[in-house]
């Protein structure tokens, strides 16, 4: 409990919402530079399934991993 206190006070977010975050930053890169499908994307980034995925992009981010991809946005959740 106490490291997760002190994680939050620190970082200002759960370690969770960390974990989350850096998965999508890494998502959005991949999806910018690479040509792998949004599933293998997923798969990489620690999704369960590439449908999590897609709510939980779509959730930060405001567009689907392939409208994402399709505009070549650089957007990389800080």
């Amino acid at each position: 409990r106490e490291c997760y206190r002190s994680f939050h006070a620190v970082m200002h977010m759960t370690p969770n919402e960390y974990v989350r975050k850096y998965r999508l930053q890494v998502a959005c890169r991949l999806l910018t530079d690479t040509t792998e499908s949004v599933t293998n994307i997923a798969q990489l980034c620690g999704f369960g399934t590439s449908s999590f995925f897609g709510k939980v992009f779509k959730e930060t981010m405001h567009m689907t991993p392939l409208e994402y991809r399709n505009n070549g946005k650089r957007n990389i959740p800080s």
